[in-house]
């Protein structure tokens, strides 16, 4: 070996023993400056950096991802809101098999749920740790919305809802089987809150599932006769869904138009849902399979007192509760969903084809 030769390997040898010897504090704090993507990176530089990641008070930063349509076998793709960039995850368990098409219906505590309308099935699955748990088969329905009502080590529950059809069904880890739950009308979400059961009917009525029974009706949808309960009435309802401020407190939200939105706070103590344009320094992630709640403070590509959502032309936008105003954020760029824009019963979907995701390594 020359000199030359010798001398690059000696500066590489203590260039990266000064890299992994870096103090831990100091390591800690890179760690919550980086992204979940970069800090899989990063874990996997040097056995000292993974084992410092490990530890409970060093964790990447959080952020919230927007997931794209995509065409088959090109993976899942997200939208990272703080780079502004698109991230692709290969995800095996949901990739197409023998024309199998795995649908996205749901997102909640980190999780994905897919749905398989050929076949009837459908999974959880984690696209960060690329873990998944197989459902029981629900059949060839018309699924509407998966919802994870909760998720710990041990346990979790799902619910869906169908199109067409009251109440709805739920499952838990290592059920061979679904409950079926009826409800008054069709329902549009399902949420669990402080331990209760919510929901939302197509109607923009807010109902909890425990004594005592309590209704909250939406005040400003027409009153209907029993006999306009028909689909074609349902495929004009405003949206409403259910999402709990990091506080503790459910608001519901709807969205009024195109490019507004109304929210309401539950007040505990009356027992009642106030009209609010203040949600302090959250913001709103919303969309038809997936809503939630998130801090903005600390995230300076964040706006507080917003709700975030894709308007009629694939633009992510702000709608300032405050002022009642619509910004662009961004414009999205995407590929026309797997199904020629159409779904697997042939008719044009109903709801847009983009969730939100907050993406988790457990």
């Amino acid at each position: 070996m020359s000199t030359k030769e010798t001398r690059l390997k000696e500066v590489n040898s203590v260039g990266m023993k000064d890299w992994a010897n870096i103090q831990t504090d100091i390591v800690g704090l890179i760690i919550k400056k980086l992204g979940i993507p970069d800090y899989i990176r990063f874990r996997a530089v040097c056995t000292s950096w993974n084992h410092i990641c490990k530890e409970v008070s060093n964790h990447p930063r959080v952020d919230p991802w927007l997931m794209l349509p995509t065409k088959a076998l090109e993976g899942a793709k997200f939208f990272r809101l703080p780079e502004k960039k698109s991230q692709t995850i290969h995800i095996p368990s949901v990739a197409t098999i023998f024309g199998s098409m795995w649908t996205p219906v749901g997102s909640s505590h980190g999780w994905l749920i897919f749905f398989s309308p050929p076949q009837g099935t459908i999974q959880l699955v984690n696209p960060i740790s690329s873990t998944s748990f197989q459902l029981p088969s629900i059949g060839r329905k018309h699924l509407s919305k998966a919802m994870l009502l909760d998720m710990s080590e041990s346990n979790f529950t799902v619910a869906v809802i169908h199109r067409d059809q009251k109440g709805y069904q739920v499952t838990r880890k290592g059920s061979k089987s679904w409950s079926f739950v009826d409800s008054k009308h069709i329902l549009v979400d399902v949420f669990k809150h402080r331990r209760q059961l919510y929901t939302i009917d197509v109607y923009g009525t807010v109902e909890v599932w425990a004594e005592p029974p309590r209704s909250w009706p939406d005040d400003d949808f027409p009153q209907v006769e029993p006999h306009m309960h028909n689909l074609v009435h349902y495929q004009h309802q405003k949206f409403n869904c259910l999402v709990e401020t990091p506080s503790g407190h459910l608001i519901r939200v709807k969205r009024q138009s195109q490019n507004k939105f109304a929210l309401w706070v539950l007040d505990r103590e009356t027992s009642s849902f106030e009209r609010t344009s203040d949600i302090g320094e959250f913001g709103l992630f919303v969309s038809h399979y997936s809503s939630f709640c998130f801090p903005a403070k600390d995230h300076p590509y964040l706006k507080a007192n917003c709700v975030y959502f894709i308007d009629g032309y694939n633009n992510m936008c702000a709608f300032n509760l405050e002022h009642g105003t619509k910004e662009l954020v961004e414009a999205l760029e995407t590929a026309a969903p797997a199904q020629s824009q159409q779904d697997f019963y042939g008719r044009q979907p109903r709801a847009e084809p983009f969730l939100w995701l907050i993406p988790s390594l457990k």
